[in-house]
């Protein structure tokens, strides 16, 4: 086992000793499991505070606990504080983190068929995305995930993605030729900045600041609350709204964990999730023009693409596509471009 892992399994295995899963109060006799029982569960994620699916958690966690009479309390652990995306996801497979929320990229490693929500250019809009998301195609998207002991609640959001660089304005596939992109560590991201031309290099987040200010890397592409939230305004110039993914924010529950909760907290937990859903993505795109003008304050040139200057990026995103037919599934991918 690698140093990494062993240090995360030990910190894992130290989390559980001093902040217990789901712990049981007043285990009496001929009253209901509902009334009796208290849960304190825990919900990881990578985003700093700032961070608009962050603030919908915290809001989560308030709903939960009202709507379930303080019989269910969820602590947030943000920033990574828990470990990363894909660590997040193993724990709640072995059951000793109940919640996270990640993002469609790390998801995939588990669930393929969830790619299809990142795949660069599908979606025209947001109202697109919560048209699919919110529908029952969705059941196609995360299907086999209890299988993978995962519950998925709904899906909320981080925003779409935008490339930042250091070396000149992109408004064309052209201009992104030669330029040393950060992606993250996976093959979609990979594939999608190779057909632009750019040179794509897969870095974890936690070293994106350092490899941009020492200019081992010329770009980067992020959602814009990440963009200004980790100050890379600081070491990069430009920032094109190409919006060429949609970055989703999955709440996932430990199947473990959900099995042991009554059916009427069950109920409670995924009111409270759709609610803080909604709060989220109302406060997410509010967030996302507020993030554009700091930005632009903070020295930035943005350029905002027109739906003409978009058509020839989408144009070299087709053999992107057809790469992910057998892996995702050509009638999934044509049924989410078209939902309506």
């Amino acid at each position: 086992m690698k140093q990494t892992q062993r240090s995360f399994v030990l910190c894992l295995l130290i989390l559980c000793m001093v902040f217990p899963g789901s712990l049981l109060f007043g285990k009496g006799t001929g009253e209901s499991s509902a009334k009796m029982e208290t849960y304190k569960l825990r919900l990881g994620h990578v985003a700093p505070t700032d961070e608009p699916y962050h603030i919908a958690s915290v809001k989560w966690t308030e709903l939960v606990k009202n709507y379930t009479q303080g019989k269910v309390e969820v602590s947030v652990f943000p920033n990574s504080q828990l470990g990363s995306s894909r660590d997040l996801i193993e724990a709640l497979q072995m059951g000793v983190v109940d919640y996270t929320l990640t993002t469609a990229a790390v998801l995939a490693n588990f669930l393929p068929k969830t790619q299809v929500i990142e795949l660069p250019f599908i979606f025209k809009s947001r109202e697109h995305v919560y048209a699919v998301v919110d529908s029952p195609l969705a059941d196609k998207i995360y299907a086999g995930a209890e299988e993978k002991k995962l519950k998925v609640l709904h899906t909320w959001e981080n925003g779409f993605r935008n490339i930042t660089n250091s070396i000149r304005p992109i408004k064309t596939p052209d201009d992104m030729r030669g330029i040393k992109i950060r992606v993250m560590e996976n093959q979609m991201y990979i594939d999608m900045f190779k057909a632009l031309g750019a040179l794509p290099v897969p870095l974890a987040r936690g070293e994106l600041f350092t490899a941009l200010q020492q200019k081992v890397v010329d770009a980067q592409e992020n959602p814009m609350g990440q963009i200004y939230s980790s100050r890379f305004y600081e070491v990069q110039k430009y920032v094109t709204l190409t919006r060429h993914t949609y970055s989703p924010e999955v709440l996932l529950c430990s199947l473990n964990t959900w099995k042991k909760i009554p059916p009427e907290f069950q109920k409670a937990i995924m009111k409270a999730s759709e609610e803080a859903r909604d709060y989220n993505r109302k406060l997410s795109a509010e967030k996302e023009l507020e993030f554009i003008k700091k930005v632009q304050e903070k020295g930035m040139e943005v350029i905002d693409l027109t739906p003409e200057q978009i058509i020839p990026f989408q144009q070299k995103m087709v053999p992107v596509w057809e790469k992910y037919y057998s892996t995702i599934g050509k009638d999934l991918i044509e049924a989410v471009a078209k939902f309506k």
